[in-house]
């Protein structure tokens, strides 16, 4: 079997790559798109057909694919010549006709596609050269850009019905698709896994006794993150006489709105704002807190939550998306409902004032129940029972 795994960047995220890795060990994978740095892969059955960034080599490499194809299928070159027309500008015809000839040339048997934004360029691809379309559901392309782009909305009803499987991170997600049309028997909830090395560092929780309680935070500054409430939570406890830091780790860059509400509400202070980092560095530095807090509006299952729950460390969660299937009240975290800082501000102290015993217990049961359910063979089974019931349906 020949599947594409298509995020149209080589190489590409972490759980892509690991995907790519997975399957290799059974089947072949062709890897298509711009190769943005060097990559190696161990496997010989991994195939990269990349789309160089270069214009002038772009065109080099194009013209010998389309003699290629030419050569191989004329039939094939009339059919794709037919789909530009779509475009309006010559610019845009060329841009998708260099995307489009070396999946066309290689044909793989299925085409797996990682954002969902992009799938109305891919689904000719099924009609014209019978290649089975998959696609995968995680987060922000699902669960709110279709609500404030109703275009988008449009697009993914007219082609939801017609895709041949979805990859859903979590049963939320799932119903989000549904929505707009997608076949629930065509919908697999395939978790994703969470790396060993979180697991590897797993330590029993030691309480920390001092007065100050240290939250920690890491996403990208996004409203949908829901880092306002957390700072106005921040705010409430301050007022009620509480010592709190709170470290918020995300990229380089930060919000103007985030860093105009710290100074509003007077939290120079007590706000650190952390750039992103590496794996081995974050592991570190988030086994020093007390806690992790997400207080997103919408997730599919945030992978920062599976991590500290894997390292075991506490975990508070607003009750958005799929993290009610992972933070369970009282057993594996704390969950409060969204855009609420008093509940937020609540479950904070609850969970500082909450015993050693409890909170080890509760660390253990997050510990094991992410160890059971996100665990990377079972994912990339999960994957390989997809692809194959797809190519034998």
């Amino acid at each position: 079997m020949k599947i594409a795994i298509f995020s149209g960047s080589i190489p590409s995220t972490t759980f892509i790559e690991h995907l790519i890795e997975g399957v290799a060990k059974t089947h072949t994978v062709w890897l298509f798109g711009v190769k943005h740095s060097p990559k190696k892969y161990k496997a010989s059955n991994i195939k990269i057909v990349a789309t160089p960034k270069a214009k002038l080599l772009n065109l080099w490499v194009t013209f010998f694919r389309t003699i290629w194809l030419l050569l191989k299928s004329p039939k094939d070159i009339f059919k794709l010549l037919i789909e530009i027309k779509q475009f309006p500008s010559l610019y845009t015809k060329w841009n998708w006709y260099s995307k489009w000839l070396p999946i066309i040339l290689y044909k793989p048997d299925i085409l797996h596609i990682q954002w969902a934004k992009d799938v109305e360029y891919y689904m000719f691809l099924k009609k014209e050269f019978d290649i089975k379309i998959i696609l995968s559901l995680r987060g922000a392309h699902i669960n709110y850009s279709p609500v404030v782009n109703p275009k988008l909305a449009a697009i993914y009803r007219q082609e939801f019905p017609h895709i041949d499987g979805f990859h859903a991170v979590s049963k939320a997600i799932g119903l989000e698709a549904q929505m707009y049309g997608a076949p629930p028997k065509r919908i697999q909830v395939i978790h994703s896994p969470v790396p060993k090395c979180f697991f590897e560092e797993y330590l029993i929780l030691n309480k920390n006794e001092s007065k100050i309680i240290q939250i920690v935070s890491v996403g990208r500054f996004h409203w949908i993150k829901g880092f306002k409430y957390m700072l106005d939570a921040i705010f409430l406890l301050k007022q009620k006489g509480k010592q709190v830091n709170y470290t918020i780790i995300g990229p380089q860059k930060f919000s103007e709105e985030l860093l105009f509400q710290i100074h509003q509400l007077g939290l120079e202070k007590d706000i650190k704002l952390m750039a992103s980092l590496p794996q081995d560095k974050l592991i570190i530095t988030l086994k020093t807190f007390d806690m992790l807090v997400l207080p997103s509006l919408k997730e599919g299952i945030a992978n920062v939550v599976l991590e500290a729950m894997a390292l075991g460390l506490p975990v508070l969660s607003s009750d958005c998306g799929g993290m009610p299937e992972v933070v369970i009240p009282k057993n594996t975290g704390w969950l409060v409902p969204v855009r609420d800082p008093e509940a937020l501000a609540n479950a904070i102290v609850e969970i500082k004032d909450t015993s050693v015993a409890e909170l080890q217990n509760i660390t253990k049961n997050a510990h094991h129940f992410v160890q059971e359910h996100f665990n990377a063979e079972d994912s990339i089974q999960q994957f390989l029972e997809l692809y194959e019931s797809i190519v034998n349906d």
